[in-house]
């Protein structure tokens, strides 16, 4: 597991593809993963204390923070439900987001788009679903997407937007879900209506073109504001821009 940075009260790691957040029996997990590799480097038989304040996907690569003791699982648990903490996303998409093909925005750095909707869990199903405001366990959706730029992949023939998005609210698929809905599903998440793949290989859930990169809150013990950010996995060199 890569640690972009490690405090005793926490750590920030770049989380790889194909390994689910939390622990389940006979999967392989970041926080098994991490107890793992802590209780290799420490001394003594005790062990290693591993808390997730937040998830990401198995799907979905990036930057997690990762509590090392349960007061600071507790001080950033409360920063995420007070939305303190900014979680800003990378996706490659399918279609352009502006009208007019394949056409560049009429500014170089286009503000953002905010997107709007109800979702809900669908039940007894891993997947989420848009609704009414009324639908039983309906809840807001927020985010704001903006424009990087237009791209391409070798052998794919759809055209292709890299966008940033950053959450005002975290639900279930949120992102995957959104994007789909407004025309424009993440490469690779077949799920909710991708037409193309983002990478081939032996994973037990085929990865989507989605990273969390970067993320920004307070020192648990300090109240310092921090901002990290995670490299992108190397399947992303293969993007090219269109001119």
């Amino acid at each position: 597991m890569q640690i972009l940075f490690e405090h005793p009260w926490f750590l920030v790691i770049n989380k790889p593809v194909d390994l689910l957040s939390q622990a389940i029996d006979g999967i392989d997990s970041v926080e098994t993963e991490l107890i793992t590799q802590l209780a290799s480097l420490a001394s003594g038989d005790s062990k290693p204390f591993v808390g997730l304040p937040h998830r990401l996907d198995r799907v979905t690569t990036g930057v997690m923070v990762i509590a090392r003791n349960q007061k600071s699982l507790r001080l950033l648990c409360d920063q995420f439900a007070s939305r303190k903490v900014v979680k800003r996303y990378h996706a490659i998409v399918e279609n352009p987001l502006f009208p007019g093909g394949n056409a560049l925005p009429d500014s170089v750095n286009p503000e953002p788009i905010r997107w709007e909707d109800w979702i809900r869990k669908i039940p007894d199903v891993a997947k989420a679903e848009i609704c009414d405001r009324e639908t039983e366990g309906a809840r807001m959706a927020v985010m704001h997407v903006r424009w990087i730029k237009e791209c391409r992949l070798p052998g794919l023939d759809i055209p292709l937007t890299w966008v940033e998005v950053e959450l005002e609210t975290g639900r279930m698929h949120q992102i995957r879900l959104q994007c789909a809905h407004h025309g424009h599903p993440i490469v690779g998440d077949a799920l909710y209506g991708s037409r193309s793949e983002w990478e081939s290989g032996e994973f037990r859930q085929s990865p989507i073109a989605l990273h969390a990169r970067s993320i920004e809150f307070f020192h648990p013990q300090t109240a310092e504001r921090l901002v990290f950010e995670a490299p992108y996995p190397p399947t992303w060199d293969r993007c090219i821009e269109v001119d």
